[in-house]
This record gives structure tokens, sequence and C-alpha cells, in this order.
């Protein structure tokens, strides 16, 4: 066991659960990221230039005399560029849950150190499973919402466990859900306290780097639409393609710390519907007398 090995299975408050978050985050990083792109590296850079291009369209319609010139054109690259964006995001999100859930559980079953072929193997195991039920959370979640908005935060928070059900429990995508909600039965509130507190926190690192883009964004428009020109209109607009896309790698390497918690929330659901932790711990003190 590693010295600064953090223990998943066991109980925890939300205060525990945030602060444990980045004490992991923060001991294992450099290997997690580093892994995640040597899995999920062509994908992100696929989505970066996709961002970028969608960026560079979208900043020349804003010019009329590219709107009279080549609509049609930047129009189209808009287009492709979204739905690239689009396939390139549900492909690196899938790879990235699975990287850091399947890290998390080589972590634990080995005592702090990670075996990244045995991660590697669980991304591409369970690569498209994930992609399943991404897809059929969403949708549960999303039904939830248009029939009234309590339903739909209700259903989010099992929702958001199912991914850690299927990698640390070795569930199909039925049991996966099913599971989530016996999980939950009784621990909806501290759930979502836990899960709402760690979003919380995540959206307002994001924030920072979102600030300056929207605040780019709102000059330039108040630039098109008077005679002050308070940044540079014409030509191609680097500056805002390159802040979308410092901001798009923030908003998605920080789903990582959102992946994080929510494994020990599961873990935590788990310890107290289950005792897997205690009891692992009383087997291995009897097999050490």
């Amino acid at each position: 066991m590693t010295e600064n090995y953090i223990e998943f299975k066991k109980k925890r408050e939300i205060g525990d659960i945030l602060s444990d978050t980045f004490t992991f985050l923060r001991g294992n990083y450099k290997q997690l990221f580093t892994l995640l792109f040597k899995i999920a590296g062509v994908v992100f850079i696929i989505l970066l230039a996709a961002v970028a291009y969608y960026s560079y369209t979208s900043s020349s319609l804003m010019n009329p005399e590219t709107i009279l010139n080549d609509g049609l054109f930047h129009t189209g690259g808009m287009v492709l560029s979204s739905v690239i964006m689009l396939v390139a995001i549900v492909a690196f999100y899938a790879f990235q849950i699975g990287t850091v859930l399947y890290y998390i559980k080589s972590y634990i079953q080995n005592n702090g150190i990670v075996n990244e072929e045995d991660v590697r193997k669980g991304v591409n195991s369970q690569f498209m499973s994930i992609i399943g039920l991404t897809f059929l959370s969403g949708i549960i979640a999303g039904v939830g919402t248009m029939f009234c908005i309590l339903p739909g935060i209700y259903l989010y928070v099992p929702m958001s466990i199912t991914f850690a059900i299927m990698v640390f429990a070795n569930r199909d995508i039925s049991d996966s859900i099913s599971s989530s909600f016996k999980l939950i039965k009784d621990e909806w509130w501290n759930s979502f306290l836990s899960l709402l507190v760690i979003l919380l926190v995540v959206f307002a690192i994001s924030a920072v780097f979102q600030v300056p883009l929207i605040i780019y964004s709102a000059l330039k428009g108040m630039s098109m639409s008077s005679e002050i020109s308070f940044v540079n209109t014409e030509g191609t607009d680097w500056l805002f393609i390159i802040l979308n896309i410092l901001a798009t790698i923030v908003k998605q390497l920080l789903y990582s710390v959102t992946l994080i918690g929510v494994a020990f929330i599961y873990f935590n659901l788990n310890e107290r519907k289950n005792f897997t932790g205690t009891l692992e711990q009383i087997d291995s003190l009897g097999k050490t007398e």
C-alpha cells in the first residue's frame, strides 16, 4: 500500500467527499491526465480542432462583409463543425468516464498503484456500453425534466452514479440503472448535496476561465453594433478562437473532478447499504491472524 493511499470503501460526510476528491486529484492528476491523453488524445485533438473551426466560422459571420461574400460557405462550416464537435464530445466523454473510473478501480485493487494496461483494457471493453448508458441515463433524466423540473433533478442523482456501478460492480446497463435507485433509496438528500457541492466548485473554477471569453464576446458584439471599436472585428479573430479552445480544455478536464467525486459518493452509498469495505477489512484481519 502506498504511503498516501486514500481508502475509497468507507462512509463519508459531505465535507469529507469534497476534500478527499481534491486530495486524490492532487496526488494523481499527472498520471491520470497523461493516461487520459494516451487513451483519448486523438479524439480530444479532433474536438479542439472542431471547436477552433466553429469559432472561426462563427466569428467570421459577425462581419457583414463576410456574410455578403461567403455567408453560405461559413454557415455550412458551422454546421459541419457542430456535428463533428457533438460526435467528438460524446466519444471523449465515454473515454474520460472509462479512464477515470477504471483508474480508480485499479488504484483500489492495487492499494494505490495503478496498472495502466488494466485501465486501457477496461476502457476499451466498456466503451460502447458507456456510450449506451450515457444516452439512456440522459433520456431518463431528460424525460423527468420535461414533465417537471423536480423529477428531473431527482432522477439526475441516481443517473449520475450509474457509470460507477457499471465499472466498480461490473454491471450491465440495465442493472446499473436499477441498482442506482436501490443505492439512492433513503440517501437521496445526502447524495444530492454532495453532488451539488462538487458541481458548484467545478462550475466556479470553470467560470474563471469562461469570464475572459464572455467579456471579449460582449465587447466584440458592442463593436459590431456601434461606431466605437472596442476590439478588432476584421479578419480572423485568433483571440476569440484561442479563448474558446482554452475554455473547452478546462471544461472537459474539470469533468474528471466530478467523476472522482461521484466515485466517492458511490462508495459512500455502497458502504452504508452493503458494508463492503468493513467486511473486507474484517476478512483481511482474519487472514493475517
